[in-house]
């Protein structure tokens, strides 16, 4: 009889398990390369909107996608340390007039314009070619890794209207954090 009891719960806990790891299928990474003397990233997110948050951007709500990098030394006997930290921003916007969405990086003022939503998806989840680190800051002998948290965050949400509507919570939503080594 415990032998069944047993053998049922491994049965349930293997299958939540492997639920569990079906819904989370897509997981973003990151690769580093030098080119220049500056360290560069390419970063595959895992980027989709909800349907509130497209119901939002075409009612006039203005998002931003805010990408925190941390470069970490890691080493084995001593506390990590932080070699640095960047920031870049990305503004996504709908226009009701053209019925088109812009995507402006904070960073640098460029800004594409976009038919669909699938687009701005597609054009948020591979980011290619950003400037991390200038490699006179690294030791070659030391173990870097490049951390990636990343959030898609409503903008200029007035307070009377969080106040007044609850779904506020749901248009901002964190991705996985991503990690990856800056070199080998």
């Amino acid at each position: 009889m415990n032998r069944i009891k047993i053998r049922s719960i491994f049965l349930v806990a293997n299958l939540f398990f492997g639920l569990s790891m079906t819904v989370n299928a897509e997981v973003g990474k990151g690769s580093s390369y030098l080119d220049a003397g500056v360290y560069y990233s390419d970063i595959e997110l895992p980027l989709s909107f909800a349907q509130e948050q497209i119901k939002a951007l075409e009612s006039g709500i203005v998002f931003n996608l805010e990408l925190r990098f941390q470069i970490i030394n890691v080493r084995n006997w001593r506390p990590d340390r932080s070699i640095g930290a960047l920031t870049q921003t990305y503004t996504i916007e709908f226009n009701a007039f053209t019925r088109r969405y812009s995507v402006t990086n904070n960073n640098t003022g460029r800004q594409v314009s976009m038919s669909t939503i699938n687009e701005v998806s597609g054009y948020l989840s591979k980011i290619k070619k950003l400037p991390l680190v200038d490699d006179s800051l690294l030791s070659l002998e030391a173990n870097y890794r490049v951390f990636l948290n990343s959030n898609l965050k409503a903008r200029d949400v007035s307070q009377w209207m969080k106040t007044l509507s609850f779904w506020r919570e749901s248009l901002d939503s964190d991705l996985e954090q991503i990690q990856w080594q800056l070199f080998n």
